[in-house]
Parts: C-alpha cells; structure tokens; sequence
C-alpha cells in the first residue's frame, strides 16, 4: 500500500510539474509576445515624431528665409517718409499678401494651413 502511495504521489508530482512547466513557457511566450508588439509600436511612434521633428526644422529653416524677406520689407516700408499716409499702394498690398502667404504655406510643417479667402 505504501508503495502504491507513494507511486501515486509521484505521478501527480510528475503531471503537475508538466503542468506548470508548460503554463510558464506558455506564460513567457506570451509576455514576450506583448513586449514585441510594444517594441514595435514604440519604433513605429519613433518614426514619427523623427519625421515630424525633421519636418519642423526644414520648415523653421525656410520659415526664417521668408520671414526675414519680409521683415526687410517691412522696415523699409516703415522707415518711408510717406508711412503715417494711409493710402495702400502696389507695394503694401503685396507685401501683406507676401506675409499671409508665408504663414499659410510654410511647406511641410503645417499640412493643414489656415484657408486664403
């Protein structure tokens, strides 16, 4: 009888470390598995922000570019002795124009610019 018993406990010790070596692998297979799909995720939103970061700094690089144009613009405008006529020639008008461009068509920073009209 102890014999028996003894077997008996031994297969049940037997099964239920089978058992529990197969929930582990399937465990850590699973917990592999997640950590793979953040990986991936965390790479893929890398991506994107490197592009949108490289994209901000070519737009702030030609931003600068049109802003200084018409900000020379601007201070010779200004610096004319003829600035307190309220009277919009040829020049003020484009140079208006220039500066509403320039905000709206900033390329590839905003892709959603505000409408002309």
């Amino acid at each position: 009888m102890n014999a028996k018993l003894i077997a008996l406990i031994a297969v049940l010790a037997v099964v239920s470390g089978a058992f529990w070596a197969g929930y582990l692998k399937g465990w850590y297979a699973h917990s592999e598995h997640v950590n793979r799909q953040a990986r991936a995720k965390r790479l893929e939103a890398e991506k994107a922000v490197n592009t949108g970061e490289k994209k901000a700094v070519d737009a702030n690089v030609a931003a600068k570019v049109i802003y200084r144009t018409v900000y020379r613009n601007v201070v010779k405008y200004v610096d004319s002795p003829n600035r307190s006529v309220c009277q919009f020639d040829d020049d003020a008008v484009q140079l208006r124009q220039r500066s509403i461009d320039a905000a709206n068509h900033i390329p590839g920073f905003d892709d959603a610019a505000v409408q002309d009209k």
